[in-house]
């Protein structure tokens, strides 16, 4: 079936005649998704949705490098950087040398030099962010960095800047190499006036640094002051769109005049946006009705059915793309419960779970029950379950070919541990870990002379659907395994503050993970320790401590070894299944719905929606021809029966991952 899906993808693109429509310009195009705004729209170091994450996109801009979706590789982009150069020096330390444009504006038409770059960096690695109540971004692999984070040098040695269009980074020696080596300077460019007005940032020739020390009392005050702070209100900002307004659920956006374009010419066409979070009731109303014009990141199955029928129904006046998510649902055991420190434990909670069913029923056809910690739309998946073709250059001799073939053998997902719903093998672990059934049919164990019952607080965001499910086929079956169990909705606040460890109100999240284009090990970096699993190897902390090492390792991988990162990331899956610090519920394809008055509005072919917008634009003529309306409606019916999947990204085997020193 998952093969049928992926092959069976019809996109109903229109074509862009070239035609300049005025009335375009002033257009106003309402977007819904599913999932709120947390109004974190500057960087996610104070978390986010991925609805946040999506509104970042459309507000930041000019990063030197960008994700090409063709390539399947980060590289720079060539309507911000006008050069690049790396070199290596003798102790290995690789100093790269970024020569910008200078057409680069903010959005209020001042320029955007080398030294907002500099500030960028400097800013989002201070330790005043986690003072501020955020996470500081990981800028350990510049040279200089130890000394300029424990004050001990007040530069930075490793990041210069040399006029108003040049930048010097010095990445360490030990940091390399790195799989995703241009990935890091996928760095944004923030205003210093906004963010630390009255700051400079000065390069007097030992490296860069803030004329004045940022404190979290000026965070609080520049961002995360909930009225005016830029975390949720940015104001001046480098994107192709500004932020108008911000009020709970719903942001307007209006078209950046100063915004450059992007490296294929192309700026907003579509005047003004507001996006909102949806209701799962009445979404696809919504969009028949015209309220909507376009839905983004439909999942719910019913919603996806009812969205494909009534547009066979509709006469046209709405079409859809779907794509794979590179990410997953899961639950994610927090390393400070004391209920789950028992390898044991974990593994009888996940045979308690009934995840077939609850798949099936929950996202029926459109997603796929997951046994690794990965998306169905991550290439490291599709290569090792098969779906893609090897990353071998056909064109080499045949004894070549066949020798770069054999390098990628047994590198499938065969050695997983899989857990199936078995309640005999639940109640059996329970029983080895030593909690017995008492007369009332509870799990209790002593310790520390103390009787102590099983319970589970499971914390849920706000979703009835997900609530209904998850009572059917997994609280249900822990009850009868005789774990205690509350499943407690809340919100994303809470939810994050417990993934981070800063507070303990439940002892399992039900939650999602989108993961970045690339894989940060830092998700699986431990939070602390606690007194309850310093003793037990099988503890979270001491699992995840293992895995973050591995995750680590993984990434220490030189860009063109593409077997080697296979084989790190397979081993690290392998691991994760049999320590359990977490559970893959499933992964899922996402349906994007949008009226026919939008046009060339294809998500197949960018990262986020944000990105997709910019090269669309709203007009009521038609754009496609009666032939391809024909074809499409042939695709849409065939899709009733097979419900059709992306293709996702072009096969591998296009991937370059040599190193780039330069153009």
């Amino acid at each position: 079936m998952l093969a049928l899906l992926l092959a069976a993808s019809v996109t109903a693109a229109s074509a862009n005649t070239g035609i300049t429509w005025t009335e375009e310009a002033r257009a106003r195009l309402r977007i819904g998704n599913p999932t709120a705004l947390q109004g974190r729209f500057f960087t996610s170091m104070w978390g986010g949705t991925t609805s946040d994450m999506d509104v970042q996109d459309l507000l930041h801009a000019y990063s030197p490098v960008r994700y090409d979706i063709e390539l399947t590789r980060f590289r720079f982009d060539h309507s911000v950087i006008q050069d690049a150069v790396a070199m290596d020096d003798a102790e290995g330390n690789r100093t790269y040398i970024l020569v910008f444009y200078d057409d680069l504006l903010w959005s209020d038409g001042t320029p955007i030099t080398a030294a907002d770059y500099a500030f960028s960096i400097l800013f989002c690695m201070d330790p005043a962010i986690a003072g501020a109540g955020g996470k500081p971004m990981d800028y350990s692999w510049i040279v200089g960095s130890d000394e300029y984070l424990d004050h001990s040098k007040k530069e930075l040695s490793g990041l210069r800047i040399l006029s108003e269009d040049m930048l010097q980074v010095q990445v360490k020696a030990e940091a390399l190499p790195y799989f995703y080596e241009l990935s890091r300077f996928r760095i944004f460019p923030y205003p210093i006036s906004v963010l630390a007005p009255g700051n400079a940032v000065m390069d007097d020739g030992a490296g860069a640094y803030l004329s004045e020390p940022l404190t979290p009392e000026l965070i609080g005050k520049t961002v995360t002051d909930p009225e005016t702070g830029y975390l949720s209100h940015p104001s001046v900002v480098s994107g192709a769109y500004t932020l108008i307004g911000y009020e709970g659920t719903m942001a307007d956006f209006q078209i950046n005049p100063y915004f450059k374009g992007t490296e294929e010419g192309l700026i907003p066409r579509i005047g003004e946006l507001e996006y909102s979070l949806v209701d799962n009731k009445n979404l696809v109303e919504l969009l028949s009705d015209g309220y909507y014009g376009l839905l983004n990141k439909v999942t719910l199955m019913e919603n996806i059915r009812k969205g494909i029928e009534k547009r066979l129904d509709s006469e046209n006046s709405f079409t859809f793309e779907n794509y794979a998510r590179t990410g997953l649902t899961m639950l994610w055991f927090l390393e400070s419960s004391p209920m789950l420190q028992e390898p044991e434990v974990r593994k009888a909670i996940a045979y308690c779970f009934d995840r077939d069913s609850f798949v099936r029923q929950y996202v029926g056809p459109y997603g796929l029950k997951m046994d690794c910690f990965c998306g169905l739309g991550q290439w490291m998946y599709r290569l090792a379950s098969g779906q893609m073709g090897l990353p071998v250059d056909e064109s080499l001799p045949e004894e070549e070919r066949l020798a770069a073939e054999a390098v990628f053998e047994g590198l499938t997902l065969d050695g997983l541990s899989l857990y199936s719903l078995d309640m005999n093998e639940a109640n059996r672990q329970l029983q080895e870990a030593g909690w017995q059934l008492d007369n009332r049919g509870f799990r209790v164990k002593t310790v520390d002379g103390q009787q102590k019952e099983l319970e589970l607080v499971i914390g849920i965001p706000a979703s009835v659907e997900a609530m209904e499910y998850l009572e059917e086929y997994f609280v249900r079956n822990l009850e009868d395994a005789g774990i205690l169990v509350t499943l407690k909705t809340m919100d994303m606040d809470e939810i994050v503050r417990n993934y981070r460890g800063e507070v303990r109100t439940a002892d399992v999240l039900y939650l999602g993970e989108n993961f970045s284009i690339r894989f940060d090990p830092e998700i699986l970096a431990p939070y602390g320790d606690t007194e309850s699993s310093r003793n037990s190897g099988g503890g979270i902390p001491a699992v995840k401590a293992e895995l973050y090492e591995m995750a680590k390792d993984m990434v220490k991988t030189e860009p063109e070894d593409i077997a080697g990162f296979m084989r790190k990331w397979i081993a690290l899956q392998e691991r994760i299944t049999e320590t359990l610090p977490l559970l893959p519920v499933y992964s899922n394809v996402y349906f994007d719905f949008f009226s026919r008055e939008v046009h060339d509005y294809m998500i197949t072919r960018a990262v986020t929606w944000s990105e997709a917008i910019i090269k669309s634009f709203i007009s009521d003529r038609e754009m496609i021809t009666e032939e391809e309306h024909r074809k499409i409606e042939e695709a849409e019916q065939a899709g009733i029966e097979v419900l059709r999947m992306h293709r996702l990204e072009k096969e591998l085997n296009a991937l370059d991952f040599a190193f780039l020193k330069g153009f």
